[in-house]
């Protein structure tokens, strides 16, 4: 008699697991005596094996859209949008540069997005570190004052001595004289940044005189 090791789903255990019945799609289902919960390692539906969640994230931060994603992972539309709308990432970096008095230099910039339908527009302002290559903060918002004061919020914690931003009036508006450099020359990596996220993510792809020429073409 052949015997099959069946790892626990949610405690990645071998022990306990007991055969717990069929499920309504006809697949073996088992329990775990420990934490008393039950699993499959079949399904007939795409969207509950556990890798697909991963899967999904994956594809959009690799300019997939979500009809494309649904139909490639051959699970639903709605699947999709509530997997990316349940994420929760952090607004402010893991990092502790404030307890180690690290002094960072911001490259800040802001880019525009929408929500539903392009009059419905959301800017996505973030502060990048050009020298540890990463995101400090971000804040969603209006292309206004509020959402920037917002990104001010989550740096106020961090010493930083200069920001560097182009010259766009709210930046001038609210960063101090001495602390603020203006300048496309010193936001170059920021906005190399803002084309590395156009090229992965769709909804961020702007339409410029190239897609419009190409939508000319076709017609």
């Amino acid at each position: 008699m052949a015997t099959i090791q069946v790892n626990r789903r949610f405690c990645n255990q071998t022990e306990s697991v007991r055969k717990h019945g069929v499920g309504a799609a006809g697949f073996q289902r088992f329990r775990c005596l420990d934490c008393k919960r039950s699993f499959q390692l079949d399904y007939a539906y795409e969207a509950y094996k556990p890798e697909v969640k991963e899967q999904i994230v994956d594809m959009a931060m690799n300019s997939s859209g979500v009809r494309e994603t649904a139909r490639v992972l051959k699970v639903g539309y709605n699947t999709v949008l509530r997997t990316l709308k349940n994420l929760t990432p952090k607004q402010v970096t893991t990092i502790p540069f404030d307890l180690a008095n690290i002094e960072l230099i911001c490259e800040v910039d802001e880019q525009w997005s929408f929500v539903g339908k392009k009059k419905n527009q959301r800017w996505l302002w973030y502060a990048w570190e050009p020298r540890y290559k990463r995101v400090i903060a971000h804040a969603f918002g209006k292309r206004d004052t509020d959402a920037f004061k917002e990104l001010q919020r989550l740096l106020s914690k961090f010493t930083i001595p200069f920001y560097f931003t182009d010259d766009y009036g709210v930046y001038s508006a609210n960063l101090p004289i001495e602390k603020h450099i203006i300048g496309k020359r010193y936001t170059q990596r920021v906005e190399r940044t803002n084309l590395t996220l156009r090229s992965r993510l769709k909804r961020l792809v702007r339409k410029n005189d190239w897609v419009f020429e190409v939508g000319r073409d076709a017609r």
